[in-house]
């Protein structure tokens, strides 16, 4: 093949490998919107909690946990409807969102799974946990060590529904905040005190197998989940924004 001929190919190649990552940038260039809601909604959860950032003299937790996690929550009715009024109208607006980029781009994003996900494991939930309560007090853990029944938390839908709209947007970042959350809301809401850690990972450290507590408060919990979230808006808008200039 001549010089010429080859550098041609070459530089068509390159061309069509730009416009490949710049349409790759522009279809899934509006994730920042729905992880930033995600964070949010986290993040704004910790009005539900009476001492989110301090450490109170006595606690009082009923199950379920309402606003999220093993805590003394301000209002059980006040955290019912945050969660229950607050994440549908996040999916909604995430839907109108998403259309309004699908006439402005051209481009779809299988966000209904995402909100079928989030809002079906939502009213799973509410289902589930339509049971008595009763209160918790410190310490109290079920045979295995874990209080399986804390599992019912609205935390779960939001970690799930992020997994789910980290594979419609392709983003591996997404899925990973999504896994971290979900995580995070399974080992918090499985036991009691928040932040109880069971016995192996004191011997992991050279203790002697009784476990211990983290000392942290909800919000920092609530914290330590938004902030990947935060970090995938972030990189996201920045790199829609380099493809709109490109």
């Amino acid at each position: 093949m001549p010089q010429g001929a080859a550098g041609e190919a070459a530089e068509t190649l390159a061309r069509l490998e730009r416009i490949r990552r710049r349409t790759r940038r522009r279809v899934h260039g509006g994730a920042w919107l729905p992880a930033s809601g995600f964070a949010v909604l986290l993040l704004s959860s910790m009005s539900l909690y009476r001492s989110p950032l301090t450490q109170p003299h006595s606690i009082s937790v009923e199950h379920p946990f309402w606003a999220g996690l093993p805590d003394e929550q301000v209002s059980p009715v006040a955290s019912y409807v945050f969660w229950f009024v607050g994440t549908p109208l996040l999916f909604a607006a995430i839907a109108a969102w998403y259309a309004w980029r699908a006439r402005r781009h051209g481009v779809r994003v299988a966000w209904p799974l995402v909100a079928a996900t989030g809002l079906g494991v939502l009213v799973l939930f509410a289902v589930l946990a339509a049971v008595p309560t009763g209160a918790l007090s410190d310490g109290l853990t079920s045979r295995s060590g874990l209080h399986w029944a804390g599992l019912l938390t609205p935390l779960l839908p939001v970690g799930l529904a992020v997994v789910v709209l980290g594979w419609a947007e392709r983003s591996r970042a997404l899925v990973a905040a999504g896994s971290w959350i979900t995580l995070l809301a399974v080992w918090l809401c499985s036991g009691f005190p928040l932040g109880r850690l069971p016995g192996w990972t004191s011997v992991l450290i050279g203790g002697d197998g009784l476990g211990g507590q983290l000392s942290l408060r909800p919000g920092h919990y609530l914290v330590l989940m938004a902030l990947p979230l935060l970090a995938v808006a972030i990189v996201n808008l920045a790199s829609g924004r380099s493809s709109g200039r490109d």
